[in-house]
């Protein structure tokens, strides 16, 4: 039985979860992710989604902020065989807590390594218009991004897609492969420790978390670009432009579908609409 400890905090991290749950002699020491923090105007306190599911799940479950002492005495206590992390963020790891799995931390990156390191792989490529992208699996270590590659598999980036639409078959993919990849490196180490593929670091890439205020559409690029960017920030923080009212007040409006001209939007205060229908009573802000 291999004992696996799992970190995590998205949505897209419980694709994986699922699947590890269902991984004949796998066994899911723990599960770590982040404390529940207010979200919302209402700033209620909800658990993000690996919290929701390791609860309902009954699995052992840690919440933390950072590896303190206290977290990585009971991480040591486990005597993990691995660790698996899938878009959990920062507390970031450092070589001692890399070390308490017997065989290290895979993570699982929805990016063709080096390319698009950091948190916000998927919307950049969009936006870039690239239309091939992988999924990598990689072994940790103490940058972030930056450990040998043990697999990459290679997905198509579609036309129409959007952040969720990209992040989902990514996830999918590495899900249909967990097994396999996961196996190997622990049954065949010598061969794994042979075949890792340091990352060619001089072809690095990075490109910065999204805000409210970077999702503002420059309108100096061209129609393709401003499509992707669109579809790129669904379902947030949603792609915005302002607008002058008839009688001559500044507003946002977000867009949420672009083809040229927006088709989707909706001004703040208001429900959403087509744009065909309020453009008369609006000028955009170029």
């Amino acid at each position: 039985m291999t004992n696996i400890i799992f970190f995590g905090s998205s949505e897209y991290s419980v694709i994986i979860l699922q699947k590890l749950l269902k991984i004949k002699d796998f066994f899911i020491s723990a599960v770590v992710t982040k404390i529940d923090k207010p979200v919302g105007r209402d700033q209620k306190i909800i658990p993000n989604p690996v919290a929701l599911f390791a609860k309902q799940q009954n699995l052992n479950l840690l919440q933390i902020e950072s590896f303190t002492s206290e977290v990585k005495l009971e991480i040591r206590n486990l005597k993990s065989d691995i660790g698996l992390c899938v878009a959990f963020g920062p507390p970031y790891f450092d070589q001692e807590m890399i070390d308490l799995p017997k065989y290290k931390i895979i993570n699982i990156h929805p990016s063709p390594l080096p390319k698009y390191r950091g948190a916000t792989p998927g919307p950049w490529q969009i936006i870039n218009g690239e239309t091939k992208s992988a999924v990598t699996f990689f072994q940790i270590d103490c940058l972030p991004d930056h450990g040998p590659i043990i697999s990459q598999i290679p997905f198509d980036v579609t036309p129409t897609e959007t952040s969720v639409t990209f992040y989902q078959k990514a996830f999918a993919l590495a899900a249909n492969s967990l097994e396999a990849i996961l196996k190997k490196y622990i049954n065949d180490r010598q061969s794994t420790i042979d075949n890792l593929i340091p990352q060619d670091h001089t072809q690095k890439s990075y490109f910065p978390k999204f805000d409210k205020d970077s999702a503002q559409i420059n309108w100096s690029w061209d129609n393709n670009k401003i499509s992707r960017f669109v579809r790129a920030l669904i379902p947030w923080p949603v792609a915005w432009t302002y607008v002058t009212s008839k009688q001559g007040q500044q507003l946002k409006m977000k867009i949420f579908s672009f083809n040229t001209e927006p088709i989707e939007v909706q001004i703040e205060g208001k429900k959403n609409t087509n744009w065909s229908e309020i453009s008369k009573y609006y000028l955009v802000q170029k």
